[in-house]
């Protein structure tokens, strides 16, 4: 393994697809880190109360899941680590809270969301995309032992597949599964399709800047919609694609 590792958390294990994609393509060994879950809106328990985690917590969790995952691992150090990214899905977090309507258990829509529990979903809306905002306006992250690296918090929209394949169903896990196997053999047997895919006009939506794909993200019902802004990753972290 290269002694130059890139951290690239992610919310499930189908989502590591992404890590390996990106090793076809950039030069940093991509290691994988999964967060078992979605850590924007994850919660803990304070004395008598059980509240949402905040952005300073989320940064603490992240780094005990790397330093887990180097102890587990026995295959690269602290000190090889160069940059962390996360990748967290928007799941409609920025739509208004008029667009989250009653209706049988929980449903993403094209432009809302129904569920039979529309309150606890606004507060959650509400939490999530303070934290995410919050992280956005991170640009390093200090591991364990204090040294600090660079750091930069992507999306997916409602999911990888949504994102990748436009696929809006609730899936399978047999076939989230397959999904994320094509998307590494694809990657695999030609990086330079996984770069035009990341970057294409349905996932990037033309996008260049950073904080403008963030922009669009938070306009009126984009958070429901196809997209992703990991395109972007290389260029923020001063990453040539090799392809």
């Amino acid at each position: 393994m290269s002694n130059r590792v890139f951290i690239l958390l992610t919310e499930g294990e189908s989502d590591q697809c992404i890590a390996d994609a990106f090793n076809e393509c950039l030069s940093p060994h991509f290691q994988g880190v999964p967060e078992h879950g979605d850590i924007t809106v994850e919660k803990v328990r304070i004395g008598a109360d059980v509240r949402y985690m905040s952005a300073r917590a989320i940064l603490g969790r992240i780094r005990t899941l790397i330093r887990d995952e180097t102890a587990r691992m026995h295959e690269f150090a602290t000190r090889d680590i160069i940059a962390v990214a996360q990748i967290t899905d928007l799941d409609g977090a920025y739509i208004p809270d008029s667009h989250v309507t009653e209706g049988d258990g929980l449903a993403y829509l094209a432009d809302g969301i129904e569920t039979d529990r529309p309150e606890s979903i606004i507060e959650r809306n509400r939490h999530k995309r303070s934290n995410m905002d919050a992280l956005c306006r991170q640009t390093s992250i200090k591991l364990t032992g204090g040294r600090q690296v660079p750091y930069r918090l992507f999306y997916n929209s409602r999911n990888l597949e949504h994102a990748m394949y436009g696929e809006t169903g609730d899936l399978a896990p047999g076939r989230k599964r397959d999904l994320s196997l094509r998307l590494t053999e694809q990657a695999f047997d030609n990086p330079a399709w996984f770069r035009g895919l990341v970057t294409s006009e349905p996932v990037l939506h033309g996008l260049h800047d950073y904080a403008a794909s963030w922009q669009w993200a938070r306009q009126g019902t984009n958070s429901l919609a196809r997209g992703s802004n990991i395109g972007l990753l290389p260029q923020e972290f001063g990453l040539e694609w090799g392809v």
